[in-house]
């Protein structure tokens, strides 16, 4: 074993990974100009912040995709208050944000990666265009590898990068991490470039998933393309190499959101408040949420002027017009049964569409007595975490669709197609005995308390670690 791989494995006992290169499509804060100058902002999603809150070093490659972002140097210490690792941004053109961003990574793989296959744009200006960005990042890897650097690669708009650079360098150390769902092979199979997106991510030493369903789904898929399987190991054999599959379901900052300030943004003048926070997008499923708060209206008329939903929604692609047809339904929806339910002194659904604010998203969070997290599907969903955390004692009605779901079985878990199972699930949440309640949030606390984002970082490192030690 030479030098290289003596400090791999040390290095990874810690979360202070020096040869760390982390390469995901968003970048972690944006440079902004404003009337004052430029302003840092630090961007939103799960990927960004749980990454962010784990990195103690290394270099993180990604898309600059504010306006501001290339007016100072090449590579900036972030964050900006505190630095702790280095960013290194890519310059992309309007046709590779056009073609790789909007069409195959959002109009293509997403869809397909969310079972809407029925949405998937197929187009070869799409596919060419993503090739070309995947390439474009290999090479601001390459640039900076070192003989112990450790690279890990996030999510599908990178499907493409661990073979690329790999290519260059056949021993590098690589790990990829997927955050949507991966689907059965019959819908994987709909993909025309199934193969290529597949032999992409097994450039990858180590592959990562939420969940053991994703983690079976992959097997099932790498078996259905010829490859040799180890069912048992949940391992693949390529022609030189054995690559390691296997489930690492996120966590959240959990002491970050317990421990925050109490904030009351929202007083319970109108009794209960049932809380739904998602970004606009046809997976999360909000048109159905509020058909089952109005089908439970509707079932329960003894909580008329006793309960309201509060839901907000971050704008999302408001340049597709799918998604504008969308905002405009949910908006009728909002008002036809507010129009048809609310009273002088109670209005039963609180509707925003804008950016929540952290304080004003923890104040929601704190008010909430039941959080109504009801996407079609989604890869985990760190909302319900984080709810959890913030508040003392609520209720989670969960989608079995959602990552979380295979975790949080204490939570009310539905089918967000149910528009009636939903309704009722609302009533139970509302009703719930005192001794069940924090019963039940108490083992939720416990679970996302115990894996939390530093879990999930160190699991993830050990595992990376041991394939390595087991080579040698």
């Amino acid at each position: 074993m030479g030098y290289g791989a003596k400090r791999i494995i040390a290095t990874m006992d810690t979360q202070k990974i020096d040869n760390l290169i982390i390469a995901s499509n968003r970048e972690p804060y944006t440079h902004k100009k404003s009337k004052t100058g430029v302003v840092c902002e630090k961007n939103i999603g799960g990927l960004v912040s749980s990454i962010d809150a784990t990195m103690r070093s290394g270099l993180w490659i990604a898309w600059g995709s504010s306006d501001a972002d290339f007016l100072g140097d090449e590579k900036i210490d972030l964050p900006p208050e505190h630095p702790r690792y280095s960013l290194k941004r890519i310059r992309l053109t309007k046709a590779e944000i056009d073609n790789y961003y909007h069409g195959f990574s959002n109009s293509t793989l997403w869809p397909i990666f969310h079972q809407f296959i029925e949405k998937a744009v197929f187009d070869d200006r799409y596919w060419n265009s993503y090739k070309r960005v995947n390439l474009k990042f290999a090479e601001a890897v390459i640039e900076e590898i070192k003989e112990e650097s450790l690279i890990w690669v996030h999510d599908y708009h990178l499907s493409l990068l661990p073979k690329s650079i790999r290519n260059e360098y056949k021993d590098a150390k690589i790990a990829i991490f997927w955050h949507i769902p991966w689907v059965h092979w019959d819908t994987f199979n709909d993909l025309p470039q199934r193969e290529e997106i597949f032999e992409g991510i097994l450039g990858a030493d180590l592959i990562g998933f939420h969940t053991k369903s994703y983690v079976q789904n992959f097997i099932e898929c790498a078996k259905n393309l010829g490859f040799i399987v180890d069912e048992r190991k949940k391992t693949i054999n390529t022609d030189d190499r054995m690559i390691k599959v296997k489930s690492f379901p996120i966590g959240i900052d959990y002491h970050a959101f317990s421990e925050a300030p109490r904030y009351l943004t929202t007083r319970k003048k109108s009794g209960k408040i049932i809380f739904g926070i998602d970004r606009l997008d046809y997976t999360k499923g909000i048109l159905n949420r509020l058909f089952a708060f109005e089908r439970f209206l509707e079932k329960y008329p003894e909580f008329t002027k006793k309960v309201t939903l509060i839901q907000a929604t971050s704008p999302s692609r408001t340049r597709v017009e799918e998604y504008r047809s969308m905002k405009r339904e949910i908006d009728e929806n909002v008002g036809r049964i507010n129009g048809r339910y609310e009273t002088m002194d109670w209005t039963p659904i609180r509707y925003f569409y804008r950016r929540i604010p952290q304080k004003t998203l923890l104040g929601y969070y704190m008010s909430a007595d039941v959080a109504l997290i009801t996407p079609l599907i989604d890869g985990m969903n760190v909302i319900v975490k984080e709810y959890i955390a913030t508040n003392d004692l609520g209720v989670a009605i969960l989608s079995e669709f959602t990552g979380a779901a295979e975790e949080l079985k204490e939570a009310i878990i539905v089918n967000p197609y149910d528009i009636d199972e939903v309704a009722d699930a609302i009533k139970i949440a509302l009703e719930m005995p005192e001794k069940e309640k924090r019963e039940r949030f108490t083992a939720l606390k416990e679970r996302i308390q115990k894996k939390d984002i530093n879990w999930w970082f160190k699991t993830f490192f050990d595992s990376w670690r041991k394939i390595y030690a087991s080579s040698v």
